[in-house]
C-alpha cells in the first residue's frame, strides 16, 4: 500500500492525527446509516412480503368472480358492460427522506364502488368483480411503494457499505501507516539530538576541566610546581 507523501514532521504528525480522527468518525457515522438503512429495508421486505400475500388472495377472489361472471353472463356480455364504465381514481405520490434517501409514498383511493351496470341478467356477478379489483387496486399501488423504496434503500446500503469498506480499507490504513512512518522518523532524530547533545555536554564538561586545572594550580597556597 502507497504511504502518503509528507514531510516527516511534527506539524504535520499533529495535523495527520486530526484527519484520522474525522476519518474515523466519518466511518462510524456511516456504519450507523449503514444499520438503520438496512433495519429500513427489512421493515419493508417484510411489508412487501404481507402485501403480495393479500394481493394475492384478492385478485384469486377478483378472477373467482370474473369466471362465474363469464360463466353467466358470457364474456362479449362482459365486454358490451364494461365499454359503459367511467371511473376516476385518485393516485397521489410524495417522499419523505429515510438518512438522506428518498422513499416514495403512493396512496391511490379508488372511486367509491357503485352502481355501474344496468339491470340485466348477470349484474350482481359482475358487480362483484369490479368490487374485487377495486380491492386490489389500492394494494397495488401499496406494493409498487414498498417494492421502489426496497430498491433505493438496497442500493443506497451498497452505496454507504462501498465508502465505508474505502475507508476501512485505504484511507485510515493509509493515515495510520503514514503516522507510524512520521513517528520513527521523529523518535529517531529525538535519539540522534539525545545523542549528540550528550556528546556536547561532555565536550562542555571536559572543557571546563581544563580550564579549571590550571586555576586550582595557581591558587595561593599551592604548592610549586616540582616541590615534595
Amino acid at each position: 500500500m502507497a504511504r502518503l507523501d509528507v514531510t516527516p514532521t511534527q506539524r504535520n504528525y499533529l495535523e495527520l492525527e486530526r484527519r484520522l480522527a474525522r476519518v474515523e468518525e466519518g466511518r462510524d457515522l456511516l456504519e450507523q446509516k449503514r444499520q438503520i438503512l438496512v433495519l429500513e429495508l427489512m421493515t419493508r421486505v417484510e411489508a412487501a412480503k404481507r402485501i403480495k400475500a393479500e394481493i394475492a388472495e384478492t385478485m384469486a377472489a377478483a378472477y373467482d368472480a370474473l369466471r362465474r361472471a363469464v360463466r353467466r353472463t358470457g364474456l362479449s356480455g362482459l365486454m358490451r358492460q364494461n365499454c359503459g364504465i367511467s371511473m376516476r381514481h385518485e393516485l397521489r405520490y410524495r417522499h419523505r427522506s429515510v438518512m438522506g434517501v428518498p422513499v416514495p409514498q403512493v396512496e391511490c383511493k379508488p372511486e367509491p364502488f357503485g352502481l355501474q351496470f344496468g339491470l340485466t341478467d348477470g349484474r350482481c356477478h359482475t358487480d362483484e368483480v369490479l368490487r374485487r379489483f377495486l380491492e386490489a387496486l389500492s394494494l397495488v399501488a401499496e406494493l409498487a411503494e414498498v417494492e421502489n423504496a426496497v430498491i433505493r434503500l438496497a442500493r443506497e446500503i451498497k452505496r454507504t457499505q462501498r465508502r465505508v469498506n474505502a475507508l476501512e480499507k485505504i484511507h485510515i490504513p493509509e493515515y495510520k501507516d503514514a503516522l507510524k512512518y512520521i513517528g520513527g522518523v521523529l523518535a529517531e532524530r529525538q535519539r540522534e539530538e539525545f545523542i549528540v547533545l550528550r556528546k556536547v555536554k561532555r565536550k562542555r564538561r571536559m572543557a571546563a576541566q581544563r580550564l579549571v586545572r590550571p586555576m586550582e594550580r595557581a591558587a595561593p597556597g599551592a604548592p610549586p610546581p616540582g616541590a615534595r
